[in-house]
């Protein structure tokens, strides 16, 4: 038996995938009731996630296993290293660091129930790559990495993609990002970068989605004429895209209603509530219950890998801040501006580039700077930012690994597609942060 038939009878016969799911519903609820109601309950939360974490850990695929086992070691080793010198964090404090992410991330899974693309009519040329390319951003905005097959396989042809269809589905997504909550970065920068608000994010982060997906459209036209004139995507209707405005709507209208109110927390409660009242109402409770049952025991240990990474980076962050408190580790700067901003940027980008999780790597800078984060308006749309470039510029990210596993996709081709893009969207954002420094934004 090779490796990958081993991996694939783990992920079907182990035990623990029966309780791993309701393990993580519980959870949810738990550490939802706690931040929601000031509940002592913290304690409970974390550990349930982490006894998840330990459950899944040997249906982690074997190139995510190392990196998790790293993230968590690492933030031991930094965490008895603090607690030798004084430190008077405590084990809950190290291991709770991103348990409102994992929260997060267990409730965007049940979006998955609710959505389903619809195509309209066939085009071609400007209106097909049009109407694929925002139908996938917008619908990518709530079904994440889902949303990349889904749609990639009705643009296959002969096994593949071409590098239009390349752009749109990596790109599509990826700017994303920027601006919308149901994906992990936002909630992650309004989480560990103190001050970060999304009323303050959005003025940058949403111009900077909206440049990408011009100078995206702008490219296709011009570098790849004569495929642009003829391309044949997957144009979706305006009712594929009911749902994620109805999540966002009501996510935007719960903040301005309840300001002092976590946006995670009001994330976790919609993504959830709504879904299942749209499968309620159109198919009725009896079908309803039956899908819920079938995703909270079949589909909710899935999120094995993101809430691994997560819990684990968490660790390492927190371990590191403790470290830093205690004077152990130094930084090279008392306060941060576009500068630093521009750095963080493009050293997110380089070291994600070398197949290091963007999303753990941001975790890390943000909790190495937390403390004299002076800009965290600047500094947060630099850490999103760097996400989403990273997210198609990256061969080892989440979104070409899809590329080139379901769609055999070269890495080689990818970063010819993508590099000198990236590069001009890298003037973009840092001309951005600088303008906003310009601006007297902080």
């Amino acid at each position: 038996m090779n490796s990958q038939s081993l991996s694939k009878s783990v992920i079907t016969y182990w035990p623990g995938r029966k309780i791993s799911g309701p393990l993580l519903l519980m959870m949810w609820a738990v550490a939802l009731s706690s931040f929601l109601f000031s509940l002592p309950l913290i304690p409970l939360a974390t550990t349930l996630g982490w006894i998840y974490v330990l459950i899944e850990l040997p249906r982690l695929a074997a190139k995510q296993r190392p990196l998790i086992l790293i993230l968590a070691g690492a933030g031991f080793v930094f965490s008895i290293l603090a607690w030798s010198f004084g430190s008077e964090a405590t084990l809950l404090e190290l291991l709770d660091e991103h348990l409102k992410l994992a929260m997060l991330l267990t409730a965007i899974t049940f979006i998955g129930m609710a959505i389903k693309p619809q195509a309209s009519q066939t085009s071609t040329g400007l209106k097909s790559f049009l109407s694929t390319f925002l139908g996938m951003h917008f619908f990518s905005s709530v079904a994440n990495f889902s949303a990349i097959p889904v749609v990639g396989d009705q643009l296959k042809k002969n096994g593949t993609v071409d590098r239009l269809s390349q752009s749109i589905l990596a790109r599509g997504f990826s700017f994303s990002v920027l601006w919308s909550p149901f994906l992990s970065i936002t909630p992650l920068v309004l989480e560990q970068v103190p001050g970060a608000e999304v009323k303050n994010l959005y003025p940058f982060a949403i111009p900077l989605a909206a440049a990408g997906l011009i100078f995206t459209i702008l490219e296709a036209r011009f570098r790849y004429k004569s495929r642009f004139n003829n391309y044949q995507g997957y144009p979706m209707k305006l009712a594929t895209l009911h749902l994620p405005i109805m999540l966002i709507a009501s996510v935007l209208l719960l903040t301005w209603l309840f300001p002092g109110t976590s946006t995670v927390v009001l994330v976790s409660i919609v993504a959830v509530l709504i879904p299942l009242a749209l499968v309620g109402t159109q198919k009725g409770m009896t079908t309803c219950g039956e899908l819920l049952h079938k995703h909270i025991f079949e589909r909710l240990s899935d999120s094995r890998t993101e809430i691994s990474l997560f819990l684990s980076a968490g660790l390492l962050a927190a371990g590191v801040k403790a470290c830093i408190s205690v004077g152990l580790i130094g930084l090279p700067f008392t306060e941060t501006n576009a500068t630093v901003a521009s750095i963080s940027l493009l050293a997110i980008i380089v070291i994600a580039s070398l197949g290091i999780n963007q999303l753990a790597v941001v975790a890390i800078f943000a909790g190495l700077l937390a403390d004299v984060t002076t800009t965290p308006t600047i500094m947060g749309v630099a850490y999103i930012y760097a996400t989403a470039l990273s997210m198609y510029t990256s061969v080892f990210s989440g979104t070409n690994m899809i590329l080139r596993a379901r769609y055999s996709c070269r890495s080689k081709a990818i970063l010819r597609n993508q590099l000198p893009f990236t590069l001009v969207m890298i003037i973009v954002g840092i001309g951005m942060l600088y303008l906003m420094e310009y601006l007297g934004v902080k």
